[in-house]
């Protein structure tokens, strides 16, 4: 009898940690959707700041005015510079 109540406690125990490491996954699978959509939104915000600067910079040498408009790359120079 002893032996049976003490397999039976054991058995719930174990269906509590099942339980609860499959809420834990669950969980886990949701923050990883909601990171790889925070992922991909930031692309394509990136993207945007890429091909706005690439044209505001086509219209800044169409208008004889080059320096006017910087690219990615000329800023992140220019802030390396200052960091120097």
């Amino acid at each position: 009898m002893l032996k049976r109540k003490k397999s039976l406690k054991r058995k719930d125990q174990l269906i509590v940690i099942i339980q609860t490491l499959t809420k834990m996954h669950n969980d886990i699978v949701l923050l990883q959707e909601a990171y790889m959509s925070c992922q991909q939104d930031l692309f394509h915000e990136k993207w945007k700041y890429r091909h706005v600067a690439r044209t505001l910079k086509r219209v800044a040498k169409k208008l004889g005015e080059p320096d006017l408009v910087m690219s990615e790359e000329e800023l992140d120079a220019q802030i390396r510079r200052k960091e120097n």
